[in-house]
Order: structure tokens, then C-alpha cells, then sequence
């Protein structure tokens, strides 16, 4: 190789060396910034739902659903599904048996996440059935999980009527 040659690579590789010191620089002082995407709002079982939303927004939105009472008298003697995605990973999913117009027995097909929270929801099963309506009050402590279980059972009647 040439001297000349050598002192261009040499130059070459300082002006490279000095422009990535600058662009660390650039980055820690400025970091970039992510590009927002449009929220756009989509409706899941008559919850809306925003792609996007941060996880503590859309529990508080399940928290504070509105959840129909549905007599179950008004609907035919039969068994009835219902089911009530969470995050696109949980599924919560109900089968609900109605004998001479009452609800005899739900059963939790699948549980969401199966974790603590979702074995204590199940508290509100009871209450259900002692009610005769899905609009009962939710377990302190599991609130997310009773109430995507209650929307199970209210979508679960509704498809029946």
C-alpha cells in the first residue's frame, strides 16, 4: 500500500472515529424520538378498546365498564357461552346453564391469567347466581377479574335473548 493511501484510510477512520463520538453525544443529550402512531379506537364485546393503550388505562377501563343486568327469566332455558378478551393474550370464557328461567350454574371455562387475581375473581361467580344477573358487585382485590367474568355472563345471556 501506498503512503498515500495509508494516510487517506488513516483519515478516513479519524472522520469516522469523530462522527460516531458526536452521535453518542447527540443521543444521550437528545435522545430520539419514538414516532407516535395514531391511536385508533376498536370495539371488543361492547368495551372500547385503543390500540396502543397503556396497560393501567385499559384495566381502569375494565374496572369501570358498565355491566347490564339481564333477567334471565327473559331468556330461553339453554346453555350459553361468553367470552371477554383481555390484552389479546386473556381470554376469559363462561358457560352458562338456565333452568326454568334461573341461572343454575356458571362455569369458568378459561380464567384470564390464571394467577391469584384470576382464582380470587372467581368469588364472583357465587354472587351471580345468588343475584340471578351478572351486574353484581366485583371482589375487592380482583376487580379486573370479576368484572371480565360478569361481561362473560352478560354477553353469554344477551346471545341467548
Amino acid at each position: 500500500m501506498k503512503p498515500e493511501q495509508k494516510l487517506v484510510l488513516i483519515a478516513l477512520f479519524l472522520l469516522f472515529i469523530s462522527c460516531k463520538k458526536e452521535a453518542e453525544q447527540q443521543n444521550i443529550t437528545n435522545p430520539p424520538q419514538e414516532a407516535k402512531t395514531p391511536v385508533r379506537p376498536v370495539i371488543t364485546n361492547e368495551v372500547e378498546r385503543t390500540e396502543g393503550m397503556s396497560l393501567s388505562d385499559e384495566i381502569e377501563q375494565i374496572k369501570t365498564m358498565d355491566i347490564a343486568h339481564i333477567d334471565p327469566a327473559t331468556v330461553p332455558d339453554g346453555e350459553y357461552t361468553g367470552k371477554f378478551p383481555f390484552r389479546d393474550k386473556y381470554l376469559y370464557h363462561v358457560k352458562v346453564i338456565l333452568r326454568s328461567g334461573r341461572i343454575e350454574n356458571i362455569e369458568v371455562l378459561e380464567n384470564g391469567t390464571g394467577n391469584e387475581y384470576a382464582k380470587k375473581g372467581l368469588g364472583v361467580i357465587p354472587r351471580m347466581i345468588e343475584g340471578q344477573s351478572p351486574d353484581v358487585e366485583a371482589v375487592t382485590g380482583a376487580t379486573v377479574t370479576s368484572k371480565a367474568l360478569m361481561k362473560c355472563v352478560e354477553k353469554a345471556l344477551s346471545d341467548g335473548i
